[in-house]
């Protein structure tokens, strides 16, 4: 029946498959997809940006490999430009000298475009754009005509790989009307967005053959550990053994029960905030960090009670969390409503940086007065301050001293430790061992084939037997785990790696169709630049011999004499 329904992206269910393994798709899935390759191939010469002689490597700030890479970029036509890189690689560095080009041309902006806030926040931060806006804010702006867009500006989309099909969709038809470039970056190895359909970012940079791609990671202290990363990330079978091997040896993974890995992770992250490191804390499910949060405020309690001091007031957060002073919280809604202080004046308003899904705070003050409970709090980076209560401390603030790999996703800290299943994904586990500039720790878990995440034993104190593996254990945990890729696929790319024979002959003759597009797109690329190397050899020449000639003037000017 399901047949009826919807169009078969796979074959039929084989004897050795598990149930769930069919895929099926419906028009309106198609049709979306199809409408984002038919905007890709947009130029427009207006949008090209002049690379100064002044805009070198040295004095933008870039390897030689970012500098070709941003000199690509803004010299393109093409208005649809994906970036992909590892984590790690300087994305956010290479942005802002890209925006140094852009915004040489009068009226020219660099506005960022990402899905969570937080992104945002952190590119104007660091300077890679002028202004910027949540994807969702963004399309609604692009909608109602208070978002303008010209030739001269370059979109640039953070966290590529976490925007959906239709989000796409929306922009490109937006950027794409007004000639406007869109740069998209991200890296597809990471993580996939959760409510949306994934897996066009992916596709792009492996069909745009004018794709832009960093290979060098920088964000590692230890040049192996940055070897070690991109072997993980998408190294074949020999890079990846030595990967395994690497983090053995330098005792970066462990492996042993739930409760026992939780427990050592907890220890070695309190161990390393104990030596003013900052620290991740860091775990797959929602669960496990409601427990290890738990645990961490019980202990927040217990040492104000050995030091003698008076039991600090609490207020009841999301999730049930306890929160008092001293504990570490997330903020879990956008909210430009709530009012941000200042780190240095507590009358100075902050504009520009609200409240935002997925910052952590550290609490500093609590009033549990029954009728109006709140805390105060210091926003982790820049310092400022915002006060909660109401509805939004009920139902938007919890603990956040362990949070899920998904809420780390763009976060950087010194070290990083993560409780993964062993039946995690690739995509997960190259994300939370990437995270730490010192050191990337993962405890792997075992996880029985089929159990939910509702049926994880409670982490609470009580009797518990520990179980901790050997380290060749643990090496193989993560093997398996580094052999399961997860990355999310268009229904395009998952029916093209079907026979066609097993397609509805409407999907069939889809990805037929795609595949010459395709083709005749790389076709034509490789044509103009044939042309393009031809018109530098035939100006170089023309300048060599322009020289030849003026030299032998100068000859005959010298006989003369």
């Amino acid at each position: 029946c399901v047949d009826a329904v919807g169009m078969r992206l796979t074959g039929p269910r084989r004897a050795h498959q598990r149930e769930g393994s069919e895929r099926f798709t419906v028009d309106l899935i198609l049709a979306e997809e199809r409408r984002v390759f038919d905007l890709v191939d947009a130029t427009n010469v207006r949008a090209m940006s002049w690379v100064r002689p002044e805009h070198t490597a040295t004095a933008l700030g870039l390897s030689e490999q970012q500098y070709q890479v941003v000199a690509a970029i803004a010299s393109t036509p093409q208005l649809v430009v994906p970036l992909s890189a590892p984590a790690g690689a300087g994305k956010t560095t290479s942005m802002r000298a890209l925006r140094t080009i852009v915004e040489r041309r009068s009226k020219a902006r660099m506005i960022v475009i990402a899905p969570t806030g937080k992104a945002v926040d952190v590119a104007l931060a660091e300077g890679a754009a002028s202004e910027g806006y949540t994807m969702h804010a963004a399309l609604k702006r692009l909608a109602d005509g208070q978002l303008e867009l010209g030739p001269f500006d370059v979109v640039v989309v953070d966290e590529a790989g976490m925007v959906g099909t239709d989000q796409w969709r929306q922009l490109f038809a937006a950027t794409t009307g007004a000639g406007t470039k869109t740069v998209m970056v991200g890296d597809a190895h990471q993580l996939a967005p959760v409510k949306a359909r994934g897996g066009m970012f992916a596709q792009l940079c492996d069909e745009l053959p004018w794709t832009q791609r960093l290979t060098e990671v920088w964000r590692q202290h230890d040049p192996t550990e940055r070897a070690a990363s991109l072997a993980l990330r998408d190294g074949g079978p020999a890079p990846v053994r030595r990967a395994i091997d690497w983090y053995r040896n330098h005792d970066r993974l462990a492996c042993g029960d739930q409760i026992t890995m939780a427990a050592d992770a907890l220890a070695a992250h309190q161990a390393d905030l104990a030596a003013g490191k900052k620290s991740l804390l860091l775990a797959d499910t929602v669960e496990i960090t409601d427990a290890l949060n738990r645990r961490v405020h019980d202990h927040t309690v217990a040492e104000r009670t050995r030091q003698g001091l008076d039991e600090a007031a609490t207020v009841t957060g999301a999730r049930g969390h306890h929160i008092t002073v001293g504990d570490v919280i997330v903020t879990r809604s956008n909210d430009p409503t709530l009012t941000v202080y200042a780190s240095d004046d507590r009358t100075r308003v902050l504009t520009g940086a609200p409240v935002r899904n997925g910052q952590r705070w550290q609490v500093i003050a609590v009033d549990d007065t029954a009728e109006h409970p709140r805390i105060a709090a210091r926003r982790h980076g820049d310092q400022a301050w915002a006060v909660f209560s109401g509805d939004y401390l009920r139902e938007h603030v919890q603990l956040g001293h362990a949070v899920t790999v998904h809420t780390a996703q763009g976060v950087t800290a010194d070290t990083t430790h993560a409780v993964l299943a062993d039946t995690a994904s690739r995509n997960l586990a190259y994300v939370a061992l990437t995270r730490g500039r010192q050191a990337n720790h993962a405890y792997l878990y075992h996880r029985a084939i089929g159990e939910g995440d509702h049926q994880h034993r409670d982490l609470s104190d009580g009797v518990h037997l520990a179980y901790r593996g050997t380290p060749t254990q643990a090496g193989r945990a993560l093997r398996q785990v580094i052999g399961r890729d997860e990355r999310a696929r268009t229904a395009h790319h998952t029916a093209a790696d079907t026979p066609a024979h097993e397609l509805p002959e409407r999907v069939a003759s889809l990805v037929a169709e795609h595949h010459r597009v395709v083709a005749n797109r790389l076709s034509s690329h490789r044509k103009t630049q044939r042309r393009q190397q031809d018109r530098s050899l035939d100006r170089a020449l023309g300048l060599d011999h322009s020289q030849s000639r003026s030299q032998e003037r100068d000859q005959g000017y010298d006989l003369s004499l």
